[in-house]
């Protein structure tokens, strides 16, 4: 992007961050936003929110990094010039997403799903933060620019999300992170169908799975529930932890305090 290497962190530089839990869609989220709005630059894949924006000149910055959900706390309300969207996805489409680098693991379970649709839900009437459904981008995907640019009125399009092939150059990362890039669709939203007993267990392990389907609209009722009849549950490799490692949250939590503080300190300048 041709930046100085600390990158510019003044109040001048409107910041758009995309968050939402692993596996729910940011990365093409984020393609997309690049794509198809003017903006003055971008991280190639992802970075922190705690990471200057990468530009010498110009007024909005795109970036993306989907755990940051847990780590704006203290810096998001003080911010007038940081705007959030956060992307959320079926928790069965989540649970059962399996990254290319390795098909031998789930990625994400609903342990890490319900953290960051907690830590989301803390926003929900902030007007700088943006919910959205990944189903619902995939299923009209112009309906939803248009939801973001009437949310982010200072964003200038430049092409539609449904044309978004045609113009896009994602970075080797973020094709493979979307497994190449291809048009909008909808076939993966049914793909949990394929990994019943993944479900079975993550729903033994986490009955309250059944209630945020109906919760966030998922579902009308737990009629699905007949899917699993006779499925036996069964455990598989995850990336993440089913338990939270509570001493690395707690030294986490330190350094995201005093990041914020230096953030802060930053956008004061």
């Amino acid at each position: 992007m041709g930046a100085t290497p600390a990158g510019r962190q003044g109040q001048s530089v409107k910041r758009l961050h995309i968050v939402g839990c692993p596996r729910s869609g940011t990365t093409l989220l984020m393609e997309l936003l690049t794509t198809c709005f003017e903006s003055s630059g971008f991280c190639a894949h992802e970075t922190s929110i705690f990471a200057p924006p990468d530009i010498e000149d110009g007024d909005l910055y795109i970036s993306k990094q989907p755990n940051d959900i847990k780590q704006i706390q203290h810096i998001f309300p003080r911010d007038p010039n940081l705007h959030i969207i956060y992307v959320g996805r079926d928790p069965r489409a989540v649970i059962t997403s399996k990254h290319r680098e390795n098909l031998q693991q789930y990625f994400c379970n609903y342990r890490v799903w319900s953290e960051c649709d907690t830590a989301a839900n803390r926003y929900r009437d902030q007007p700088r933060f943006l919910r959205l459904r990944y189903e619902d981008l995939v299923a009209d995907p112009d309906q939803l620019q248009a939801t973001i640019s009437g949310r982010f009125e200072f964003l200038v399009q430049k092409h539609s999300f449904s044309e978004y092939t045609r113009h896009a150059s994602p970075s080797e990362q973020s094709a493979t992170a979307m497994h190449g890039s291809r048009d909008i669709d909808q076939q993966s939203l049914n793909k949990w169908h394929e990994h019943l007993p993944r479900i079975a267990e993550q729903l033994a392990r986490h009955p309250a799975l059944a209630n945020d389907l109906i919760r966030l609209g998922y579902e009308e009722d737990q009629q699905w529930l007949q899917l699993l009849q006779g499925v036996k549950p069964e455990a598989y490799p995850c990336r993440y932890p089913e338990r939270r490692p509570v001493l690395k949250e707690w030294e986490r939590g330190l350094r995201v305090y005093y990041k914020s503080r230096r953030y802060l300190r930053a956008i004061c300048r």
